[in-house]
């Protein structure tokens, strides 16, 4: 029988622990998170080395330089880069394991079938550092020199026109696509083994216009091979001035380029979320950086967590619909 004094004192000396412990508690924890990172930070890229991951290395070098530990690049390529994104969507919600983030991921997340992850389930936004417009451009022998010219043929032509792309469910296929829904036109797709071939068959007249990275039709354009009609985002690109935006040329409301950013695991605790992201904002303040970027074709276009969200969010919704009406999947 425990007598009620008894109880009394072990019910406050319990109190008391309990509030050493929550006083004591969250210096260690805020300690813990404020040490972030003390050891090296792995950066999955899904793809090849000598593509995205350029610009990653960047980022990457530029991270490790802030944070004094390393920022390994780890390139786990295949599947559309679905393995490097399944291995940061299973790791531990650290932030030692981050994603290089590609916006080819909006459209994976909906056309493959059987996927282990979610994309806006499954991962925390860190913030967007780059992207690379789209250019829309056809052939010499094509009878067109500007957009509204190129829609007008396309429509007077309807399934005569072929397009090209890098691959089924890219970028530039579902960018041609919406396009084409919006615009009203009949085009054939014509997939290739990336964006090399892709421009060779263009120049070949193999098809008669792309929607693509600008970065690969720049040598081709300053040679007068290929003419650019118009820029798939919402502004005018530096690199091309005089060419206008599909919505100046067109009327259409449209937008779309290929970006690239920063992802951990989902259920990243706040304090590291915050620590990564408000430190690429800080490489991203850095003129060298943005040199860097530049050089090899990437624009920076630095957007907060909450703004990279909503544009996944956004992307996600539009190519769920693309996908819907063309029946495209992928195993």
């Amino acid at each position: 029988m425990t007598l009620p004094g008894v109880r009394s004192r072990r019910v406050a000396i319990k109190h008391a622990a309990g509030l050493l412990a929550l006083t004591l508690g969250v210096p260690l924890a805020a300690s813990a998170q404020s040490a972030f990172p003390d050891r090296p930070v792995r950066l999955v890229v899904g793809f090849a080395p000598g593509g995205s991951d350029i610009s990653a290395r960047i980022i990457a070098q530029k991270l490790s330089q802030l944070w004094g530990q390393q920022v390994l690049v780890d390139n786990k390529p295949g599947a559309g880069g679905n393995i490097g994104a399944e291995i940061v969507a299973k790791a531990a919600p650290d932030g030692y394991t981050l994603l290089m983030a590609v916006n080819s991921y909006t459209i994976n997340t909906v056309v493959y079938k059987g996927l282990s992850w979610d994309l806006l389930r499954d991962f925390t936004p860190l913030g967007r550092f780059g992207a690379l417009p789209m250019v829309v451009v056809v052939n010499e022998k094509m009878p067109v020199r500007t957009m509204t010219e190129f829609v007008s043929f396309a429509k007077a032509n309807p399934g005569k026109l072929n397009y090209g792309t890098a691959g089924p469910a890219t970028a530039p296929h579902m960018a041609t696509e919406e396009f084409s829904h919006k615009a009203g036109l009949s085009m054939a797709h014509i997939p290739y083994k990336g964006s090399g071939p892709s421009v060779q068959a263009l120049l070949a007249d193999e098809v008669q216009v792309s929607f693509g990275a600008q970065s690969a039709f720049d040598a081709f354009i300053k040679a007068g091979r290929l003419r650019p009609l118009a820029v798939t985002t919402a502004a005018r690109q530096p690199q091309l001035p005089d060419v206008p935006t599909i919505k100046e040329a067109t009327g259409i409301d449209f937008d779309a380029d290929i970006w690239y950013g920063l992802l951990g695991p989902a259920k990243l605790p706040p304090a590291i979320a915050s620590k990564i992201s408000d430190d690429l904002r800080k490489v991203m303040a850095d003129p060298d950086t943005l040199t860097r970027l530049r050089d090899v074709g990437v624009q920076p276009a630095y957007l907060s967590p909450a703004d990279m969200g909503e544009l996944m969010r956004r992307n996600v919704a539009t190519w769920r619909s693309v996908v819907s009406r063309i029946k495209i999947s992928l195993d």
